[in-house]
């Protein structure tokens, strides 16, 4: 081909999918949008709830994986996931991921590049996944902190203990580029932080309201009703009370989920300024728990609308010549499946 011609070869896609547990299922909506648009994603790098949606789209169960995150609810989420409190988290996850251990298969035998991103407690350090089990890689992967237990992970010839890759890098843009993606879509489900807003409000000494008690009648047993009726005005008073109390002051569940969102959002923010991906989807979350598991249609057709809504800028993307220059490299290119990584 001569200096001349254009270059009409299209660029290698990769597809970073970030952290953010049952919000993760944005991610989804992301994928039938790019599916829906005729883009074809070459590359896959995973960062906890992330590693597990592209991990069930390359091992080839993503309508089975489907159907398990739409009968998801909170009751059989808890049924699914043992409660052990132990190894730094009160979740065992091992009986979630048996549900697919009949289609685990080594990560070198998969029909693209992918790799899963996880945090080693030891050095702090993000490591990188793309060697072995695909399920044993999304489980440390997926090791939320405080929350899922830690997970041992045999790196060459040592065992290390990892938690969830978003405590290091919740959108892996760089390992998108380092496994030889030419362009970058990276999904950030933290963009938006959830946090306790009801502390963001105007501070008042209004009334508390309660239900109005119906203490109506007369005859011989009106005195009855109406003591009783004030009985349960009174009690009905007293916990509304309680429930104001319970609310004006940050509770430790939510105070530790705000807690682990505003960090990973603070962590996505900074390193998007070096990670610089070529488009960013990052759909508005922010009403959403992390424990929300059912909740998969709303937040996949968040996902949907988010990429639809950039549908231009990423047929443009796809378009490009991969000779010519992206917005910018990662910044760090690093080595895979290594315990020291940074």
């Amino acid at each position: 081909m001569s200096a001349s011609e254009p270059n009409t070869k299209r660029p290698k896609i990769g597809l970073a999918l970030g952290s953010g547990a049952a919000r993760g299922w944005a991610h989804v909506g992301v994928m039938r949008a790019l599916d829906e648009l005729g883009i074809e994603v070459d590359i896959y790098a995973g960062s906890s709830v992330g590693a597990l949606v592209s991990a069930a789209h390359l091992l080839g169960i993503w309508e089975r994986f489907l159907d398990w995150a739409r009968s998801m609810s909170p009751a059989s989420a808890v049924s699914l996931f043992g409660l052990n409190v132990r190894r730094g988290g009160f979740i065992d996850p091992t009986r979630a991921f048996a549900v697919f251990k009949e289609d685990d298969r080594p990560i070198e035998d998969l029909p693209k590049p992918w790799a899963a991103v996880a945090t080693d407690l030891a050095t702090g350090r993000e490591v990188w996944l793309d060697q072995g089990s695909v399920l044993d890689a999304c489980r440390a992967s997926s090791a939320v902190p405080m929350v899922i237990q830690a997970a041992q992970y045999k790196l060459g010839n040592q065992e290390r203990w990892l938690i969830d890759g978003g405590a290091a890098n919740p959108v892996p843009v760089n390992v998108a580029r380092a496994l030889g993606a030419d362009r970058v879509i990276a999904v950030d489900l933290n963009a938006v932080s959830v946090t306790l807003s009801r502390f963001d409000r105007p501070q008042t000494r209004a009334v508390i309201p309660v239900d109005a008690i119906e203490t109506e009648g007369s005859g011989p047993l009106a005195a009855v009703r109406q003591a009783i009726g004030g009985a349960r005005r009174d009690i009905a008073q007293r916990m509304a009370l309680q429930r104001a109390v319970a609310q004006a002051e940050p509770q430790f569940f939510e105070t530790a989920a705000a807690t682990l969102d505003i960090v990973q959002a603070q962590l996505a923010d900074a390193r998007s300024k070096t990670d610089i991906a070529d488009v960013r989807l990052a759909p508005d979350l922010s009403f959403a728990s992390a424990a929300a598991f059912d909740q998969y249609e709303a937040f996949e057709r968040l996902g949907y609308n988010a990429a639809m809504a950039q549908a231009s800028s990423l047929l443009a993307m796809a378009a490009s010549s991969p000779a010519s220059d992206p917005p910018a490299l990662a910044g760090r290119q690093e080595p895979l499946s290594g315990p020291s990584h940074s």
